[in-house]
Formats: structure tokens, sequence, C-alpha cells
């Protein structure tokens, strides 16, 4: 009986002893704060403390918060409180999600000295209320504004509108210039002398040529040719026929058609008939046919030639009024 007694009396003192002996690992977590809005930031620590010769695994940054994202992960430098070691973790998580939440018990792994396999404690479970952003009762809502109108700036326009028109003025003239320079004209207007009657131009040219000498030195088919020639551009500015690429026959036909006098067109066919053999048939005229053919040229272009004639004032019906007047004043004296 004494030996029982003595048994149990040991196995309540070891017990008693075990008892009060501290825990070689503790594990907490907490939260700054378990009600928040949407979006908000939360701060979950988990601390473990335990003895120098406990060996621990703190949870990592990719730990199962639930419905928590994880937002930022520290782990800080651990401490020693009297015997013990204690470590931290700290999580910044926040959810956009709202309802009651809760941040499931992490579990963390630890050895013991001797031991093969790893042992677990797990932290307590922590609930979340998470709220929707409630508008203020102050008036917070208001109406939507109408689009602010941005007043219009004249000036700025004016001087848009002034610019277009000046790089469309320049581009304008640019093209004038540039056509009439292809023209051969200048680039600004000059006044010109009103153009010579074709007669004129036709009869200088006739004697030009006379005093030339191009028959006394032999070159009769020269001188045929461009007296040919002469009227020929006389033609073209008297009766606006293209004269100088005609045939004879042409040119012949182009007149009757501008109802120009039988006569007249027999003088000018008997003219280029006479020029036509010098220039093509190798025909030699003598002295007297040049000269029957010089003055037919001559004939030709005084007999068409236009002539502005201007009124002359008749003296006599001039002083008519006059003498009227004073035979008038005369039978009333």
């Amino acid at each position: 009986m004494r030996l029982l007694f003595s048994k149990i009396l040991l196995s309540v003192l070891v017990s008693s002893c075990l008892a009060a002996a501290p825990a070689p690992i503790t594990v907490s977590s907490v939260v700054d704060k378990s009600k928040i809005t949407i979006g908000d930031l939360i701060r979950y620590r988990v601390t473990v403390s335990h003895g120098a010769e406990v060996q621990v695994d703190l949870p990592g940054p990719g730990a199962n918060l639930g419905g928590f994202e994880i937002r930022g992960y520290q782990v800080r430098e651990p401490k020693r409180e009297k015997d013990n070691i204690v470590h931290s973790a700290e999580y910044t998580i926040s959810t956009f999600l709202t309802g009651e939440f809760a941040i499931p018990p992490l579990t963390i792994a630890y050895k013991m000295p001797g031991d093969t396999v790893s042992r677990f404690l797990s932290t307590e479970s922590i609930k979340i209320t998470v709220e929707s952003v409630k508008p203020s009762e102050a008036g917070d809502i208001r109406d939507i504004k109408p689009p602010f109108e941005i007043p219009r700036n004249w000036w700025l326009v004016a001087r848009n509108v002034g610019i277009v028109l000046f790089v469309l003025g320049l581009a304008i003239l640019g093209i004038a210039g540039y056509r009439r320079h292809k023209q051969g004209k200048s680039l600004l207007p000059v006044r010109s002398e009103p153009p010579r009657p074709p007669h004129e131009i036709a009869l200088e040219a006739i004697n030009r040529l006379i005093q030339s000498g191009l028959l006394e030195n032999g070159e009769i088919k020269q001188f045929y040719v461009e007296l040919s020639e002469i009227v020929r551009r006389y033609l073209e500015g008297r009766y606006f026929i293209t004269a100088m690429e005609m045939t004879t026959t042409e040119v012949l036909d182009n007149m009757a058609s501008a109802s120009v006098s039988s006569e007249d067109v027999e003088l000018v066919k008997s003219f280029l008939e006479t020029c036509d053999l010098v220039k093509f048939a190798k025909y030699v005229p003598t002295a007297e046919e040049n000269e029957a053919t010089v003055k037919s040229a001559f004939e030709l272009v005084e007999r068409t030639k236009i002539v502005i004639e201007t009124p002359a004032t008749d003296p006599v019906l001039q002083d008519a009024p006059i003498e009227s007047e004073v035979e008038t004043q005369e039978s009333k004296g």
C-alpha cells in the first residue's frame, strides 16, 4: 500500500512540475482593425515566441489568407525577451468585397531538440467586417454640373483666318507669276503700244527687201521666197488666215470664204503663182518680170489694206448756225 501511494504521489509531482514549466513555443496573431471599408488596408501580424533550442519556420508571403489579397509582406528582425526569442511576420492585406470575412488560421512548423519530424501550431481565426463606402448625409451627392464652355478667342480666330488668306494669296500670286514666266511675259503688266496695221509692216518689209541687194547679187529665188513670206504674213494679219502654213490653193479658198472680192482674189492668185514658179519650178524671171512682181506686191497691199478715215469738219457747217442766229436776231430787231 505504501508503495502504491508513493507512485501516485510521484506522478502528481511530475505532472505539477510539467504544468508549471513554461511551454517551449507560443503563437499569436493580431490585426490593427477588424472593421474596414472596401479597399482599406489591414496590418495582420503573426508572432512566434520560442526557446533558443527550438527551430521555427515562419509562414511565407504566399500564405493562404482566405478572401484577402496580400499587398505586402515583411519579416521583422528577431528579438530576445528573457529566455525566449520572438519572431514576427507582418502582412498588409485588403479586399474589394463586402461582408463578414475570416482570416483563416496559419500553421507554423517547428522542431524540438532530438525531433526528426516537424510539429505544428496554428494561429486563431480572426473575423473582419468589410463595409461599402457610404455616401455622406451632408449632401456629398450633387447634381451633375453642365459641361464648361470655353469662351471663344475671336482674336485667335481672326489671326488664323488672316494667315490662311495670306497663304492663299501668296499661292495665287505664285501660280500667276509662274504662268506669265512660261509665256515669256513679265511678272507685272507692262503698257504696250497698240499693234501696227498689217499693211504698214508689209510695205516697210518690201522696201527693205528691195534695198537688200538680193536681185543685184543674183539671189533671185531667195528674193522671191522672202517676198512671198511678206505678202503671206500680211494676208494673215489682214484676213486672219494661217497663210504661212497653207498652199496657194488653200489661201485662195480661204479668201473666197472670207467674202473677199474676186478682183482681189485674182490679184493674190497671180502674185502667189508667179512666186511659186520661181521657188519650186526653178523659173528664172527677167528684170522686167521682177519689177512687175514687186509692183504687184505693192498694189496687192495698197488695194486690200484697211484705212480708218476720220470725219472731216466742214467749216461752212460750223458757221451756219451762227449766221442763222444772226439773221434771227436781225429779224427780231
